[in-house]
């Protein structure tokens, strides 16, 4: 569950038609976190950009090229540590994930052309979870858009076992549970984004979720919804599965989420 194989697919914003530099990060605690910095010519503000668990930053590039095509924003993708071109060789849901969030930040801060702008941080999966987590503690996140996120991680680790070996959650998956929060030196729960969504009102919060979604049901989406304060939006995809809903909807998808961007960058301080 921390240990991920390596998925680095060699291929580069400028394949879509995107100008884009490398960023090269370093978290506070020593890892180095691999990025890509998207510009626009007259920005609204910034994107922050997380991808799922077990992928990259390139899963995200076709989103990427549409967004950029009909929003106004300077875009950054970065490697999760444990993922993709980044260091590290423990994943920990959350845990130490906000160390590369900050240090985004941290490098946001120091260019005068971007330390201006509102910052917003979209995910999906596990990448959406973080971005709820994020948020909940680091108030320099203005909006956030989550997509196809979990609202328990225990459950959400369990249902994947099940679904990709068949193993039980009594005993056998609770085990690995077990295992896993001594491993990371804390309970799962405390990476639970339906304890943490309360937190980021008053900033908006736009949530997704595909009503075919097997891997992470859409109650889970509900949960969130429930837990989360003012102002705040929920979009159940009709037939979409899981991270399907921008492949399904594509359309409709940009346009609320550039509506909502826009929408919360305009509102924010």
């Amino acid at each position: 569950m921390i240990h991920q194989a390596r998925y680095c697919p060699p291929v580069t914003p400028g394949e879509y038609g995107l100008s884009w530099t490398p960023i090269r990060l370093t978290a506070s605690d020593g890892i180095p976190i691999a990025g890509w910095s998207i510009p626009h010519p007259a920005p609204k503000g910034l994107l922050l950009l997380l991808h799922g668990f077990g992928t990259s930053k390139a899963d995200l590039l076709d989103l990427v090229q549409s967004l950029h095509r009909q929003g106004s924003y300077h875009l950054i993708l970065i490697d999760f540590r444990g993922h993709g071109a980044s260091g590290g060789k423990i994943f920990s849901f959350g845990k130490r994930e906000i160390l590369d969030i900050e240090a985004v930040i941290t490098f946001l801060s120091q260019e005068p052309a971007l330390s201006k702008l509102p910052l917003g941080c979209y995910g999906v999966s596990m990448g959406g979870a973080i971005a709820l987590l994020a948020a909940a503690r680091l108030p320099k996140i203005r909006a956030v858009v989550s997509d196809s996120a979990y609202a328990d991680l225990a459950r959400a680790v369990a249902r994947t076992q099940w679904m990709a070996y068949h193993i039980p959650r009594i005993p056998l998956g609770q085990m690995v549970i077990w295992a896993t929060q001594l491993r990371l030196g804390c309970r799962m729960r405390d990476l639970s984004p339906a304890l943490a969504v309360g937190k980021i009102a008053p900033r908006p919060l736009f949530l997704i979720h595909g009503t075919k979604d097997r891997g992470i049901p859409p109650e889970e989406a509900q949960i969130l919804f429930r837990s989360a304060g003012e102002p705040k939006q929920l979009w159940l995809v009709e037939g979409a599965e899981h991270v399907g809903c921008f492949y399904l909807q594509r359309e409709s998808y940009l346009r609320r989420m550039v509506d909502f961007l826009d929408d919360a960058f305009l509102r924010a301080p």
